[in-house]
């Protein structure tokens, strides 16, 4: 097997994993705990979603908020800087080279399944097979295709209705355990069944698909940043049998358990020895 695609760099309490694929540079940062980030003016329009861990960036008008599963689109000369909450965080950038209209204006984006592409495209940045260029490739311009409609006119003119939203967030707040259908509709009062054909149409998966998707991304970001066992994740995850989620979390994002906190860990231990 050879060299994993992207690179890694570290400078001043940031690891970046960077790689270059057919006029796209994506990159994988991880920001130590209270990092400041002086202010600085992007040269070209990006993507931003974060993974784990929380920031505000500060624009002279105005400061805007990012926790996990959070993303903002970043046009070019937008002067900011950022500060890293006590956990740091980690986050995904993809930069097209070429003009992306869903990048040209300041917009915060949540949710939408944003979060899940860029997990896989994190697991594909450490990936070292002949494969990875192209599905790195795909996952970016999954990303900013799903921008694109999330930033769209029409898009904005049909936000989702609130208890849809309130729906979403109850799923985020408990993801640790299996939510029934029925017991969401109740708690936003709304008919299950109704519920679940606007959740598709808005998020392009089943509701039962997009927690199974919260709990693997909270999986990973357990195996990245704590110690805890592997079969305790597991049941965190809402998996009773340990290699159902083993095959699961490979299937979805690339590797096993082990080798993606394996690849995570290395990384760090590079740059923290003496």
């Amino acid at each position: 097997m050879g060299a994993a695609l992207a690179t890694v760099t570290e400078e001043a309490g940031v690891v970046a994993r960077s790689a270059a694929v057919d006029g796209l540079t994506l990159a994988e940062l991880q920001f130590s705990a209270g990092y400041v980030q002086p202010p600085f003016e992007p040269d070209v329009p990006y993507l931003a979603v974060v993974l784990a861990g929380c920031l505000e960036k500060t624009f002279r008008p105005k400061t805007i908020h990012l926790s996990a599963a959070g993303a903002v689109t970043m046009p070019s000369g937008a002067v900011h800087g950022a500060c890293f909450g006590r956990d740091g965080a980690r986050i995904v950038i993809v930069k097209p080279s070429r003009a992306a209209t869903c990048l040209q204006r300041l917009v915060v984006l949540r949710g939408r399944g944003l979060d899940w592409l860029a997990w896989r495209l994190a697991a594909e940045l450490r990936a070292s097979d002949a494969a990875a260029p192209l599905a790195a490739q795909g996952l970016a311009l999954e990303l900013l295709a799903a921008t694109t409609r999330e930033t769209s006119v029409a898009r904005r003119r049909s936000r989702p209705p609130e208890w849809l939203r309130a729906a979403e967030e109850m799923l985020r707040e408990r993801v640790d355990e299996y939510v029934r259908l029925s017991e969401l509709g109740e708690a936003v009062g709304v008919h299950p069944t109704h519920l679940a054909r606007v959740f598709r149409v808005h998020y392009g998966v089943s509701v039962g698909e997009y927690g199974r998707r919260l709990r693997l991304a909270r999986a990973a970001a357990e195996l990245a940043g704590t110690d805890t066992p592997l079969a305790a994740i597991a049941t965190r995850a809402g998996f009773s049998d340990q290699s159902h989620f083993t095959r699961l979390f490979k299937q979805r994002i690339g590797a096993t358990p082990a080798r993606y906190r394996q690849q995570t860990r290395s990384t760090l231990r590079t740059f923290q020895e003496p």
